[in-house]
């Protein structure tokens, strides 16, 4: 296996970002099958790329699938272009796909490409795929903060501490753009035909409340599109809250939805209860 904590120097950024990388490549191809996929693991607030690799199984995983590890540090950003900031979603879906193919030679085929994240991570992996579907075959939001627009609206207003986060993404309105309301980018992007749509899992914690109401925003958004016509949609609840074994068993779900049939089954031997799948 190969680590690689890379320091890449962005135009857009006019910067370097730190960009976290695993390679399951050292081990025979009796054992662990050639690289079959990418997957970027996209951090959650106050977090960064080594969160992945170090607070969960995602390197495990990997190499039991023959996946390369994405995980690049994006700050409290949302994954979008600030106002008062810098240009994350630029550098993310202009600059690191160049970056990483030229120094890594990761695949860019769509087919090899998924995208995840967690909270903060699961709206960025959202907003990437809807808006540039032809890069990936899967999107997965586990515990997503995937309702923005009642986070701005209503939460925002009433702790200043998330309004004092906001304000610099979305500005002093905290107005939501409709190319960035995952709502309005789901309606897009179902009007596409099937082999065009990435397919998309969502998970969340049953127990995922106060003080952001996870749990309420991922059922408000499941209401609102799970009647659109798309190829592959998959919404999955079960016992848990805001937490790193809630993440680290969702990262197995998608990779079992998107790339490996069969892998959460075998996995099962290590959780104690089901998840409920709603369709």
């Amino acid at each position: 296996m190969a680590y690689i904590n890379a320091k890449l120097r962005s135009q857009v950024l006019l910067r370097t970002v730190d960009v976290a990388l695993y390679y399951p490549n050292d081990y025979p191809e009796e054992v662990v099958p050639g690289i079959r996929g990418v997957f970027t693991l996209l951090h959650g607030f106050n977090g960064c790329g080594q969160d992945w690799l170090q607070l969960s199984a995602a390197t495990r995983y990997a190499a039991d699938n023959g996946l390369i590890l994405v995980a690049p540090s994006c700050e409290n950003s949302f994954y979008c272009d600030m106002v008062y900031g810098d240009a994350w979603y630029t550098f993310l879906t202009e600059e690191l796909p160049v970056l990483l193919e030229k120094f890594f030679r990761v695949p860019t085929a769509r087919e090899q490409n998924f995208i995840a994240g967690l909270s903060m991570g699961g709206y960025g992996a959202m907003l990437l795929a809807m808006t540039h579907p032809e890069r990936y075959a899967g999107a997965a939001s586990f515990s997503g903060a995937v309702d923005l627009a009642m986070m701005l609206q209503q939460q925002g207003a009433q702790l200043p501490e998330l309004r004092r986060s906001f304000v610099p993404i979305f500005g002093e309105q905290l107005a939501l753009p409709q190319d960035r309301d995952l709502r309005a980018l789901a309606g897009r992007l179902s009007g596409l035909p099937a082999e065009q749509q990435p397919r998309l899992l969502f998970t969340c914690g049953l127990e995922d409340n106060e003080p952001y109401y996870i749990h309420l925003q991922n059922r408000s958004l499941y209401d609102s599109i799970h009647a659109l016509p798309f190829a592959g949609y998959r919404y999955m609840e079960w016992p848990g809250n805001h937490e790193w074994k809630f993440w680290d068993r969702s990262l197995v779900y998608a990779i079992d939805w998107f790339l490996s049939p069969g892998y959460a089954q075998a996995k099962h031997g290590d959780w104690r209860s089901e998840a409920q799948i709603i369709l």
